[in-house]
């Protein structure tokens, strides 16, 4: 049995993880516990997973037992006690649990160091993230490991649609840090170049009225903001390619979500890009911009219009999520990482 605990209720990067991590669990023959909120917006789909149980509590009352070590719950105390190994998903978890430092893991989701110097296991998602606790941390006490995420494989797609214009996707939360103000001015540029591209920014957040203004302001009607969607790997199979300006990017699930959808990416040297694309990006399926920078956004666009090398950037990027990123090499890396603490 392992067991998992999260504080997050949100659906983005850690309720995907979960999702992720019980699939890949599941292809070893292993139950995945999990406690979590009660009203965490990946609880559902985690109940559709056959090897998945659940345990929930209100957010204040999971904080309550987890300061009293579950005294008052036995039974999620017993799920501590007899789990094989147990995953935290929130840095502030492992003052909580320090006891069980032998089987437990703290996977480094932020690619921030809070709370990484400590005697159990840091699981970072990328090798830039485990560089830089090294570099600041070289006389730790924890084991180290990099296991970045994994992917789920479908049906190979082909990048050539019959969109009539360039159909440009993007997705997150609207934060600064998300670059989507560039992606905008991006926009613009096309514009006035006549540029026969569409872009669909799908997400929601604090700047979602500043983001809409902004583009009202400027008369745009090359993009469009779009709420979250239940399915986006429908949206993604509709697109031609998928754009993420990210000012910082601990690893970008949905950079993995849109590649393994036929998606060549346009993307910044954030940690999660490099992880991915590495030294090479186009023989990985992307194409790196620099950061805070329209006009590379805008001649990217342009350049991946050309069929023939969108066509092999997205047969790439497909091809470097079945060989570096699938679930059957997440699923042997944490075997691996159980029968070493056993």
């Amino acid at each position: 049995m392992i067991l998992s605990i999260t504080l997050d209720r949100k659906k983005g990067g850690i309720a995907n993880s979960l999702i992720s991590y019980s699939k890949a669990l599941d292809l070893i023959g292993e139950k995945h516990f999990i406690i979590l909120p009660s009203d965490a917006g990946v609880k559902n789909d985690l109940l559709n997973l056959p090897n998945v149980q659940i345990f929930s509590l209100k957010k204040s009352s999971l904080y309550f037992h987890l300061l009293t070590r579950f005294i008052f719950k036995q039974k999620y105390k017993s799920l501590i006690q007899d789990s094989k190994w147990i995953f935290i998903h929130n840095s502030k978890l492992i003052k909580f649990l320090n006891q069980y430092s032998f089987k437990l893991g703290m996977i480094n989701h932020s690619g921030k160091l809070r709370n990484t110097f400590h005697r159990a296991t840091n699981i970072f998602i990328t090798q830039s993230g485990y560089e830089r606790f090294i570099s600041r941390h070289p006389d730790n006490e924890s084991t180290n490991i990099v296991i970045p995420h994994g992917f789920e494989q479908l049906p190979a797609v082909s990048s050539l649609k019959n969109n009539k214009v360039l159909k440009v996707i993007s997705a997150g939360r609207f934060v600064t840090k998300k670059g989507f103000y560039d992606l905008i001015k991006a926009a613009e540029e096309l514009q006035k170049d006549n540029f026969p591209a569409q872009i669909e920014l799908f997400g929601s957040g604090p700047l979602e009225a500043k983001l809409r203004k902004k583009i009202n302001d400027l008369s745009l009607n090359n993009i469009r903001l779009i709420g979250w969607t239940e399915n986006l790997h429908d949206e993604f199979r509709n697109a031609d390619v998928f754009c993420i300006p990210s000012l910082e990017e601990p690893f970008g699930l949905i950079i993995g979500e849109a590649m393994m959808n036929g998606l060549p990416v346009i993307t910044t040297k954030t940690d999660g890009a490099i992880e991915i694309f590495g030294a090479d990006p186009g023989k990985k399926g992307g194409i790196y911009i620099d950061f805070s920078s329209p006009d590379q956004i805008k001649n990217a666009i342009q350049a991946i219009s050309n069929d023939e090398k969108r066509y092999l950037l997205a047969q790439n990027a497909q091809e470097n999520i079945k060989t570096n990123f699938s679930l059957e090499i997440l699923s042997r890396k944490l075997r691996d990482l159980f029968e070493k603490a056993a």
